[in-house]
């Protein structure tokens, strides 16, 4: 049996461990567009602060696979059960996974293809923005959007010493992942940092000129920089799809196995959507765990041994400007029961439903964040502990005390 792996992230390897876990004389080929070995794409902003060396950056590939560099496939026949590559390059395969990821998203305005305009999603985007703000004469970096992307971005910048201004389109940071409140909380700590915050502005064009980038915004003010970097959300990578009758939406549609309407043909990872347990719709769940949970079970499938994938949760973790944000589910919902507090300059907010944890927001310290997914995930009553919920010291303990089961009985 010979299984094809287009994409070498967490996805991709944890596909391909799994299948030689269970078939260990099955080949396993990996194919990357990438010219350096598999990395940790989640590791990129502290690679560039600093904080993470680059000997530690790498990934292991498991034992017994062949994986190949600078082959990016553009094309996907079914029929022929083939990939081929931007060389024209055709590998044949038995069965296939998908785990090409996702890129990052630069509107296309006059200037967006600058060399000094950047998006985050590769090691070659971190090396690039390095090497142009050395050789700028401006250091500021201009950061377009506030969402995760650009706020950990900035966050790693603002560490080496690098002067920062967001330019936001919405009227708040953070907009799709926190409320309002959230919001300003995270805004005022930007703001005591004395980084520059301009909300209700977009860039509509960029310039370069001796080595200085010059941002025009909306409003008429103009940015000089080095650089700009766009952190609008990601896309999957799905063009490879085109002519392959391969159902996407906004990222492939599969089934239950992580299979696609093409059979033998499996994706995982971030260019998938995939069932959203709290929501009960499908969607883009662009994390690195629920990647490395994919990927062991396509893999699984693909070896012969079928394993149902249940679905997962959005939540976000991060730890930016000397702060700890955690949200997760219907974060930024205002309906069904929600508590709100605040106290010592934290917010903390949780959404019931029916006794059920529909989603949270913390800013500040949570003692066991891993609880908050799993009751989420596992859609577990937590009736009578809305206080635990609410201070962020809920523990498995709770969940299964003598008193709290009696309640239920």
């Amino acid at each position: 049996m010979r299984h094809i792996i287009v994409g070498a992230s967490i996805a991709g390897l944890s596909a391909a461990k799994k299948i030689k876990e269970i078939s260990p004389e099955d080949e396993v080929v990996i194919v990357s567009g990438e010219k350096v070995k598999p990395y940790g794409k989640m590791t990129l902003t502290y690679l560039l602060s600093g904080e993470v060396a680059a000997e530690n950056f790498y990934l292991d590939v498991p034992g017994g696979i062949e994986l190949l560099l600078n082959k990016k496939v553009v094309k996907i026949d079914p029929g022929k059960r083939t990939v081929i590559t931007d060389s024209n390059e055709e590998f044949s395969y038995d069965k296939l996974l998908i785990a090409t990821g996702a890129h990052a998203y630069i509107p296309e305005i006059p200037g967006s293809t600058f060399p000094s305009v950047f998006s985050v999603r590769n090691l070659e985007d971190i090396e690039k923005i390095k090497s142009r703000i050395k050789q700028s004469n401006e250091k500021r970096v201009i950061l377009s959007g506030a969402g995760l992307i650009n706020t950990e971005i900035g966050d790693a910048l603002f560490k080496i010493g690098i002067p920062i201004t967001y330019v936001i389109h919405s009227n708040r940071v953070l907009s799709q992942i926190i409320d309002e409140e959230a919001s300003r909380i995270v805004e005022k700590r930007l703001l005591k940092q004395g980084i520059e915050v301009l909300k209700g502005e977009s860039i509509k064009e960029i310039e370069e000129k001796d080595g200085v980038t010059f941002a025009t915004l909306e409003s008429g003010k103009v940015l000089k920089g080095s650089c700009v970097i766009f952190g609008k959300g990601v896309r999957p990578n799905t063009d490879l799809l085109k002519d392959s009758k391969i159902k996407t939406n906004r990222g492939i549609l599969v089934d239950e196995h992580l299979e696609t309407n093409a059979r033998n043909i499996y994706a995982a990872g971030d260019v998938v959507e995939t069932k959203d347990i709290v929501y009960g719709d499908r969607r883009l769940h662009a994390l690195w765990p629920v990647a490395a949970e994919q990927g062991k079970i396509a893999g699984a499938n693909m070896a012969g041994v079928p394993l149902t994938y249940p679905g997962d949760v959005s939540r976000n973790t991060l730890t930016v400007f000397g702060m700890t944000i955690f949200t997760g589910g219907m974060s930024r919902e205002g309906k069904f029961d929600v508590y709100r507090k605040m106290e010592n300059g934290e917010y903390r907010k949780v959404i019931l439903k029916d006794g059920k944890l529909k989603g949270f927001i913390f800013t500040g310290e949570v003692d066991n964040p891993g609880v908050y997914i799993y009751i989420m995930k596992n859609e577990i009553e937590v009736d009578k502990l809305e206080s635990p919920l609410l201070y962020g010291s809920i523990s498995f303990s709770d969940l299964h005390s003598p008193a709290r089961i009696r309640t239920f009985q």
